[in-house]
């Protein structure tokens, strides 16, 4: 799904309360995502693992008394935006996520830096090539609802140009190339410290029938987008 492609804003009963809750649930997600890198990376001996391992089962258990028997979809935040906070990519709640902070620019552009670890390695000391691709998907995507048009994936075609590394500051790019009534070609590459671009890739975001008579500013857990920006109003 592309980010933003709901452009609905919801009132909130109780802001604040709800904004500490995101908080909580961010900790959470950062805990385990760091939880998740060091068991990759963690050289303990046997026992130390087993007495490790035991404990976070007891904790995954306490987290799994009150748990969703169902994914998280979209859910009303803080800001009274919808937001997928279980997305793989931008999500505050999945630890999976590296998470991308993805800003915009005027001309509909948009930008993240990044660095990944040890869990998205594939080739030795590189970044696997669909993490490759999900990033690029991400970042792309959100170049649609900068203009207008939150739409949703109809193809993305990477070009892998030397090895992605890990460990190393990235700089994730996208600007739309072409943008029609309801579709958007998009283009962005990942480049290192250097400039050299590691992949690059093309999208083609397509607006769904269901999305196409709204007209408020786009929604994610990507970034913040100025309601005015796209003539919509703001939430509460």
């Amino acid at each position: 799904m592309t980010d933003g492609l709901l452009p609905f804003i919801v009132p909130v009963d109780d802001p604040v309360a709800l904004a500490a809750r995101e908080g909580s649930l961010g900790a959470l997600a950062d805990a385990v995502r760091r939880l998740i890198d060091v068991s990759v990376r963690t050289e303990v001996d046997d026992a130390e693992l087993d007495r490790v391992a035991a404990g976070i089962g007891e904790l995954a258990d306490r987290l799994e008394a009150e748990a969703s028997a169902t994914p998280l979809g979209l859910v009303v935040s803080s800001d009274g935006r919808l937001r997928d906070h279980g997305n793989p990519a931008v999500g505050l709640r999945n630890p999976m996520a590296p998470p991308l902070r993805i800003a915009r620019g005027e001309d509909g552009s948009a930008q993240c830096t990044i660095t990944l670890g040890a869990p998205y390695e594939g080739p030795p000391g590189h970044v696997h090539g669909g993490v490759v691709a999900l990033v690029l998907d991400q970042v792309l995507g959100t170049v649609p609802p900068l203009v207008g048009k939150p739409g949703m994936t109809a193809y993305l075609n990477v070009t892998y140009r030397r090895p992605t590394p890990l460990g190393a500051a990235l700089t994730v790019s996208a600007e739309p190339v072409e943008v029609g009534e309801w579709k958007v070609l998009v283009r962005g590459d990942i480049r290192t410290a250097d400039g050299e671009i590691t992949a690059e890739a093309e999208g083609l975001f397509v607006v769904p029938r269901f999305a196409r008579h709204r007209g408020a500013a786009p929604q994610s857990d990507a970034g913040d987008f100025d309601s005015e920006h796209f003539g919509g109003r703001a939430g509460h």
